[in-house]
């Protein structure tokens, strides 16, 4: 896998996404950074890290998936987090759809961009921010968490980004063949609040339910007033 570490840039997956349009890159790829100026979460969101602190990075994968697999790539991910954790003595949970959680608080985010040709995802820019070493948080941060604050240990950048890499990698090769219903086991089996009676707010309203599955297009599906319904991401958020 080429590495390319970057002292400073606005967006792993932004600086990716140039790489791909000046077709400077043909193979699987890691971006990483100490100083990531304008990280980015799904929509509008934005990542914040401090500087020389935390895991800020992007994986170019060239992996050929179908274009209605696309969530098995979320799951992948999502997983590799959770076995990379556990490695460390960590017990998380993966909340729907693109964050891990350790209890009620949020540790790391990823953002997926993939590029489809006809039914082919012929690459995917995996950006994951993971908070690594980073003591404090600006208040105006709801419920954030870092590595450190849970085990008291000072991590080395290099090495932490390079075992999550690789075990995404990995995991790519032990997944990337396996049907829907044995990755989804897999992801619920870890899936935040699954099974729990939860509040919600959609566009519309606040209400109870409970989380009973994911499709294999990545709707959540919530169990409301003994209806399943489904949700799509952006349709649907946790009241914690």
């Amino acid at each position: 896998m080429k590495i390319i570490k970057l002292e400073k840039v606005n967006s792993t997956n932004l600086y990716a996404k140039e790489l791909l349009s000046k077709k400077l890159v043909f193979e699987n790829t890691l971006i990483y950074t100490n100083t990531q100026s304008e990280g980015r979460g799904m929509g509008k969101n934005t990542w914040f890290s401090d500087d020389y602190k935390n895991l800020t990075f992007s994986l170019l994968l060239f992996n050929n998936f179908k274009a209605d697999e696309h969530f098995n790539i979320s799951i992948i991910v999502s997983l590799s987090i959770f076995d990379y954790l556990s490695l460390k003595g960590v017990l998380s949970k993966i909340k729907w759809p693109n964050d891990i959680y350790l209890k009620n608080k949020k540790l790391a985010g990823i953002l997926i961009e993939n590029t489809i040709t006809g039914n082919i995802i012929t690459n995917s820019i995996i950006g994951i921010g993971l908070n690594l070493n980073q003591d404090k948080f600006p208040q105006d941060l709801p419920n954030p968490i870092s590595l450190k604050n849970v085990t008291n240990i000072e991590y080395n950048i290099d090495d932490e980004i390079q075992l999550l890499s690789n075990t995404i990698v990995a995991n790519f090769e032990k997944y990337k063949f396996k049907d829907f219903n044995f990755l989804r086991d897999l992801y619920l089996s870890n899936l935040y609040k699954y099974q729990e009676k939860s509040r919600f707010k959609s566009e519309f309203q606040e209400f109870e339910g409970i989380i009973r599955g994911v499709d294999n297009y990545g709707y959540l599906l919530v169990e409301v007033a003994d209806k399943i319904e489904k949700f799509y991401f952006k349709e649907i958020e946790f009241l914690e």
